[in-house]
């Protein structure tokens, strides 16, 4: 089984989207499956290509990913509309950037990517841009990159101790995108510099993050 799904939905009467990988409050189906893939974004493309089409008129497409449970469907997580944001990661030892697209295979990510600012996937490349110039002219410890967060979440665990209070947990898909006009940098000077990963490509990198937030249990919605 491939590990996202494009499935056509009927698209509610006066839901208006805002954007081609929106997904409505309320799905109404799923009716058929359009494709499969094992690309997240290779899916996403599929069903924004339909929803750009005249078809999106009564059915529109959505990303999921079967067999894992989900909020709005028990039996397949909802992946779209897919999040766009800036994350700072630590500069590894050693690698130097060819241009402020460049992404580090040995990618650190930080510990709060999925928070911060929504953007659109040409915002958020242009904050990168401006970000990692300053970077390059005065090097530091950071590194920005764009990651792609998925809607819901693979996992979520919700407990409470003797105090009161709700801790939720939850455990979201993340990746991070290497531009077409991004390379993995120089490797030369990092004590790694000899190992297949200096010079492995790639487009995007899966990976989870973990948000925590806690509340007082009287707050809880």
């Amino acid at each position: 089984m491939a590990k996202y799904q494009v499935a056509i939905i009927n698209r509610p009467e006066k839901w208006n989207p805002e954007s081609a990988d929106d997904v409505p409050l309320e799905l109404q189906g799923p009716v058929e499956v359009l494709t499969e893939s094992d690309d997240l974004f290779a899916a996403v493309d599929r069903a924004m290509e339909h929803n750009e089409s005249p078809a999106a008129r009564t059915r529109w497409a959505i990303v999921v990913e079967p067999g894992s449970p989900g909020w709005m469907w028990p039996s397949a997580r909802l992946c779209t509309p897919i999040t766009y944001k800036i994350a700072s990661i630590w500069w590894p030892d050693g690698w130097e950037p060819n241009s402020p697209f460049d992404v580090p295979n040995c990618v650190w990510q930080s510990r709060e990517p999925v928070g911060g600012v929504w953007m659109s996937y040409p915002r958020a490349e242009a904050a990168m841009l401006a970000l990692n110039r300053q970077c390059m002219e005065h090097p530091g410890a950071t590194w920005h990159v764009v990651v792609a967060v998925e809607n819901e979440s693979v996992s979520r665990d919700v407990s409470y101790d003797a105090s009161g209070a709700e801790t939720t947990v939850e455990v979201r898909r993340m990746h991070v995108i290497r531009p077409n006009q991004g390379t993995h940098g120089d490797c030369i000077h990092c004590p790694a510099g000899t190992f297949p990963c200096a010079k492995h490509q790639w487009s995007s990198q899966v990976q989870t993050v973990s948000a925590r937030r806690s509340r007082a249990f009287a707050e809880a919605e």
